[in-house]
């Protein structure tokens, strides 16, 4: 079967034109026959729209907290009572009735406002830290700081034999090393360290050793070094800090050397007389001071060796006979006479056995210590 054919739509359904009724066309002209607005009523916009701007970024801002009121009472202040200079006249006494004493009145107390305290402000161009410095920890033994990963540690001339055993408690204590002192000898009045010897070793590791000085009878110069948590180490002269060695360690080397050379250079002409003094088996000796000698011109004692003249000159006994010393140095008998009183400090005199001159024999020797000026 054909399909039916639909039948075209009536052409009144479609129009080209919009529809005007009177109610709109009345509209359209009253619009058309109003002013145009002015340029100041856009103003009101504007003004609207800057009060609502200000009144949001108000209600924005955190209010500031006011400081608390405190209360503070204000203290009475009492009247000086003005008393008359000249005598009163008689008074008549009169009975007065006594009543209830009026009460004081209590101080009105003030309401004070403490001023809001000025809040810290950091300025913009404050410098920043960005690392915090490592403080340096001071162990047990003073001659032993730690310093971030790494142990320092200083041997001066100065130190004790304990305060060596204590410094070696401390590092062993402190690090896996092994600290060892391979020798150690003080002065005869141990006063300082006159040799040292130090070996430091780990198991599997890292090892050093150094020391300090010679048979020359002279403090040593401090040595030092620094060991770490992974293993290694350094070691050396603690002088010039080669090590990055703390301040502290440093500022400690410096005094105690200072304070030694000062001790040294006070007992100089005892360490020169024990350096230099003969000795031997069946040797002896005798001592006197150049005081004694200069308190007593022209006193003889052939068992002291010399003696001051009364015009104030040295002179030995049988000088034929006798070996002479200056300050440790044999020079010869006639340079003793040249000397001045005032220059004797000591006067030492021994006898040795002299084996080569026969039995029974002995050898003389007159030393002569000067005053260390």
């Amino acid at each position: 079967m054909k399909p039916k054919m639909r039948s075209p739509q009536r052409p009144e359904q479609f129009r080209f034109v919009n529809r005007f009724g009177a109610h709109f066309l009345k509209n359209r002209i009253q619009m058309m026959n109003n002013a145009a607005k002015s340029r100041r009523s856009w103003a009101v916009y504007v003004l609207l729209f800057a009060v609502t701007g200000l009144v949001t970024t108000m209600a924005a801002v955190e209010k500031q907290k006011k400081q608390p009121l405190t209360w503070v009472k204000k203290k009475s202040v009492s009247t000086p009572t003005l008393q008359s200079v000249i005598s009163p006249a008689p008074v008549v006494e009169k009975t007065v009735p006594v009543g209830d004493p009026k009460i004081p009145e209590k101080p009105v107390a003030e309401l004070v406002e403490k001023p809001a305290e000025t809040p810290t402000v950091l300025p913009d161009n404050a410098p920043i830290v960005d690392e915090v410095a490592v403080p340096e920890t001071k162990l047990q033994s003073r001659y032993v700081i730690r310093k971030d990963n790494m142990l320092y540690w200083v041997i001066t001339p100065r130190m004790s034999f304990n305060e060596l055993n204590e410094l070696k408690k401390t590092i062993e204590s402190e690090t896996l090393f092994t600290f060892d002192f391979t020798q150690i000898k003080f002065d005869p009045f141990q006063v300082y360290i006159d040799i040292i010897g130090v070996n430091v070793h780990k198991e599997k590791g890292s090892a050093g050793s150094t020391g300090g000085g010679a048979e020359s009878d002279e403090p040593i110069k401090s040595i030092g070094g620094y060991l770490t948590d992974k293993g290694s180490l350094g070691i050396g002269r603690a002088s010039g800090n080669n090590f990055g060695m703390p301040e502290a360690l440093e500022r400690l080397v410096k005094e105690d050397e200072e304070i030694i050379a000062k001790l040294v250079e006070a007992k100089r002409i005892e360490y020169l007389i024990l350096k230099t003094k003969k000795t031997g088996v069946g040797s002896s000796s005798t001592n006197v001071e150049g005081q004694w000698l200069r308190d007593n011109p022209g006193r003889r004692n052939e068992g002291l060796g010399v003696f001051v003249t009364p015009e104030n000159r040295v002179q030995l006994y049988h000088p034929e006979n006798v070996t002479v010393m200056i300050d440790g140095k044999e020079v010869k008998a006639e340079e003793a006479t040249y000397l001045n009183p005032k220059q004797l400090h000591t006067v030492i005199v021994t006898d040795l056995p002299d084996n080569a001159a026969g039995p029974g024999r002995k050898k003389r020797y007159v030393q002569l210590f000067l005053n260390q000026w």
